[in-house]
Parts: structure tokens; C-alpha cells; sequence
């Protein structure tokens, strides 16, 4: 049975790595699109479609329309990008907090219910082809560890990674490093996945958020903005 998807994202940001040659700009949405090539076949693709154009729709009739793709869909892939959170703008009344938040509640309408979504943020290069902007590798030759800036995220997605109730940590064994990292696979309830690792191998992270969601009492799970 296919699974179905929806993909959250900031469609104008454009301060990702480049997909074309010349002068075409590359947008979030242009991986969007990639994806969508990506999803034929095992996965079925609920977001918004290409050419289709919501600017036109009050702000109400787009949040129907996202909330009934979000109901229909049991996996949700967030695309952090350099420029998704607007500045000066509160998370409230951004949308992807909204459609993280819609996406964690188990949602009943009629005599449907519809659980809490499996997730998983793919993070996209920036235009100088870096993960910098999210993404700190440790230059201990030991435990070589990483760290990703929650801090930088939304806080509903910030506070839905490394959120396992009884995590899986070890302590570098440098003394000069010591550092506490997490390990394993399952440290976070909205995993965190390089958009280059993530499409060399699509079906093993969505069978992991899958996994992960079967275990969902595993996790301090945050779901109000």
C-alpha cells in the first residue's frame, strides 16, 4: 500500500543550492518537485501541485486546504532551508509551525481518525552548498560527533528532535573532547536527515520514521506551538 506524504516547506526560499545552470533561480520548491519524481510509485505526494497557486485564497481557505492534504497524508517531511523562518514574523503566524503542529495531533473527523504523522526534516544545502547554517561537525578524531542547531528551528521542531524520554548517549572517550552525543538512529521523534544522504536512500528513512512512530510513547512529544 502506497504511503502518503506531505511535504512542509518555505516555497520562496531561494538561499539553497542551486539546481540549475544560468540564471534560473532555485527554490524550495524545485526540491519539492524533485521529490515528487522521487515519490512515484511507492509514495503518494499530498502537498500543493505544481502550477497550483494558493496566493490568491484567504488565509482561512488555505489552511482548510492544508489541514484536509495533512488528514489525508501518515508521513510529513519538513525541508529546513536557511531562510525559513521569517524574520520579524511570529512563529504563530508562520506556516510551517502550523502544519508541524497539525501534522503530531491524532486528528477525527466523522468517523475517521487520523493519527499522528511519521516525520522526518530533510535539510537542504545552502548556496554555497554548506549545511554550516544547521549543522556543526566536531574535529575530534574520536567520536567525531555533530551538532545540529536546534536552537535555529522553529521551536515545535526544535523541541521534537533529540526528545527520546530515556536517550542513548555516550561520552567521548578523548579527554580533551569528553563530550555526551546521542547515538542510534531513533534519538529523535522529527528525525534530522542531509538532503544527500536522503535521497540516496529514500525508502530506509521513511521505513525509519515509520519505525520511530510505532514508538511514538518513546518520546516527549510537543505538539502546540
Amino acid at each position: 500500500m502506497a504511503r502518503k506524504i506531505f511535504v512542509s516547506y518555505k516555497h520562496e526560499d531561494s538561499g539553497i543550492r542551486q539546481l540549475y545552470s544560468g540564471f534560473v533561480e532555485t527554490t524550495a520548491r524545485d526540491y519539492v518537485d524533485l521529490l515528487e519524481q522521487y515519490f512515484e510509485g511507492d509514495y503518494i505526494y499530498k502537498g500543493e501541485k505544481e502550477g497550483e497557486d494558493l496566493g490568491n485564497f484567504k488565509d482561512e481557505t488555505i489552511e482548510s486546504h492544508l489541514r484536509e492534504k495533512i488528514f489525508d497524508s501518515s508521513i510529513t517531511i519538513i525541508l529546513i532551508s536557511k531562510n525559513m523562518k521569517e524574520v520579524g514574523l511570529a512563529e504563530n503566524d508562520q506556516w510551517i509551525p502550523w502544519e508541524i503542529s497539525y501534522s503530531l495531533r491524532e486528528k477525527a473527523r466523522e468517523e475517521r481518525t487520523s493519527a499522528t504523522n511519521a516525520m522526518l526534516a530533510v535539510v537542504l544545502p545552502d548556496e554555497n552548498d554548506s549545511y554550516d547554517y544547521f549543522i556543526e561537525h566536531n574535529p575530534c578524531p574520536y567520536c567525531k560527533s555533530i551538532n545540529w542547531k536546534t536552537g535555529t528551528l522553529f521551536t515545535i521542531l526544535g523541541r521534537n528532535m533529540f526528545n527520546r524520554k530515556q536517550p542513548k548517549q555516550e561520552r567521548c572517550a578523548n579527554v580533551m573532547c569528553k563530550r555526551v552525543f546521542h547515538t542510534g538512529n531513533d534519538h529523535s521523534y522529527i528525525h534530522p536527515i542531509k538532503w544527500d544522504d536522503f535521497i540516496e536512500n529514500i525508502d530506509f528513512y521513511i521505513q525509519l520514521a515509520t519505525q520511530i512512530n510505532e514508538n511514538i510513547d518513546d518520546y516527549n512529544i510537543v505538539k502546540t506551538i
